[in-house]
């Protein structure tokens, strides 16, 4: 019986285990693109998952805890997000010519419109 408790939670955890790259950024066109840093604050919550950084929607990269990972975006508009296990974030943001971005991502929903 405790097995069949604990298949959903390792289901879950099976399905949420990608770490690193997982697709590609929108490729920038501009000359003058911005640098997006993105810090996973260490924390004992949600330890065990990768939280996973979408753009527009789309998985670009899973964080361990405490990583840290930088791509380059054309200045624009774009919802940025993040998955963590079952928890969700997404917000619309704008990056600003001649802007470095740093967003540091907790377990809270904490992403900036403009950072």
């Amino acid at each position: 019986m405790r097995a069949l408790c604990l298949l959903p939670l390792l289901l879950i955890a099976g399905c949420a285990s990608t770490y690193g790259p997982i697709s590609a950024p929108p490729t920038p066109t501009s000359g003058h693109p911005v640098t997006v840093t993105l810090h996973r604050v260490q924390s004992i919550e949600g330890a065990a998952l990768p939280l996973v950084f979408t753009i527009d929607g789309a998985e670009v990269y899973g964080l361990r805890n405490g990583e840290t990972h930088a791509f380059k975006l054309d200045p624009g508009q774009y919802v940025f997000g993040w998955n963590l296990g079952l928890n969700t974030c997404n917000q619309t943001v704008w990056l600003r010519p001649g802007r470095a971005v740093d967003l540091t991502l907790s377990n809270d929903c904490n992403i900036p419109p403009e950072p």
